[in-house]
């Protein structure tokens, strides 16, 4: 059975998940580990990638300004080096990396909810600068993650023409690809060669 913390736990009640691209609460870990992920993929001089970033998580677009934009493009790039350093073995490095994100993104944790039986605690506030406030969860729900799961968890997809980052959720920590695409062109590839050779 999955771990629940204080943070994640509803008071007394099991709510059924709203669909992905309408969530907007800062609640759910792995939902905001998936945004840390996106962070890091997500080129943000890229109209085209930040559109389809806005589209997976609505919230973040909510009278997101250049600054904003600035905040998600700035953590994006060094979340992305916390998963480079974690995938070439430099666990010290991305545990530094990700420990100055957290002082630099501290949470404002606010408890929500309409009465006692909806009461839950967001991890940051409603209210704020939506990009402020989704990177330092993102940033807090890796750094969970990284506790939890183990550095060697944080990869980045061993096709040479992807080179996105991943979580790796598998039960022996072997995935190398980010998606059954990458991993089929890599393979494909290779057999390719394999018979040019012979």
């Amino acid at each position: 059975m999955p771990r629940q913390d204080h943070l994640t736990a509803t008071a007394g009640r099991t709510a059924a998940p709203l669909p992905r691209r309408h969530r907007t609460d800062l609640t759910d870990r792995g939902e905001l580990a998936a945004l840390a992920v996106c962070l890091a993929n997500t080129r943000w001089d890229d109209t085209t990638q930040v559109c389809a970033a806005m589209t997976r998580w609505p919230a973040l677009g909510d009278g997101l300004t250049s600054t904003g934009l600035a905040v998600l493009g700035s953590a994006g790039r060094q979340l992305r080096a916390v998963f480079a350093d974690a995938a070439a073995g430099r666990d010290r490095e991305a545990v530094g990396r990700l420990n100055r994100l957290l002082t630099r993104h501290r949470l404002r944790p606010v408890i929500s909810g309409t009465g006692p039986s909806d009461r839950h605690l967001h991890v940051a506030a409603v209210g704020s600068d939506p990009a402020v406030e989704y990177v330092a969860a993102a940033v807090w729900a890796l750094a969970v993650f990284l506790c939890e799961q183990g550095v060697d968890r944080l990869k980045m997809c061993a096709e040479p023409a992807c080179g996105a980052v991943f979580l790796d959720g598998s039960t022996n920590r072997r995935r190398r690809f980010c998606s059954p695409r990458c991993a089929t062109r890599t393979h494909v590839r290779a057999h390719r060669a394999r018979r040019r050779v012979t």
